[in-house]
């Protein structure tokens, strides 16, 4: 009698599925109130901008949009090199540099984040 096989690869796709979606959402959803805050109550100076900033909700808010961006670009990217770039050493070097290049704006963010004390 056979043995049902496990479907292995095919489950990792649909949670990187999920993950888009969820962080599709949410930036769609953030940038949405990001400009319904600054259209109706528009900051007028950079020390108001930077006292909202400084607020934890606001920052917090903030690192979320910055984590699901850079999870939704890696995610999307690496599909696009996993289905068009055929030879595995340029696939490798791609990857290589696009998620150095997150890490970087990443950790960068984190210090904008982190540093912003009034």
């Amino acid at each position: 009698m056979n043995a049902p096989r496990s479907i292995g690869s095919a489950r990792a796709g649909l949670g990187e599925w999920y993950i888009q979606r969820i962080t599709s959402i949410y930036l769609a959803g953030f940038t949405i109130y990001l400009v319904l805050r600054l259209w109706l109550d528009p900051l007028p100076d950079y020390v108001a901008w930077r006292s909202w900033f400084a607020q934890g909700p606001v920052r917090l808010a903030w690192g979320l949009f910055i984590a699901s961006l850079l999870v939704h670009a890696w995610i999307g990217l690496r599909s696009v090199f996993m289905d068009y770039l055929r030879p595995a050493a340029l696939r490798f070097v791609a990857s290589l540099l696009v998620g150095f290049g997150l890490l970087a704006l990443g950790l960068w963010a984190a210090q904008i984040l982190f540093a912003s004390n009034t």
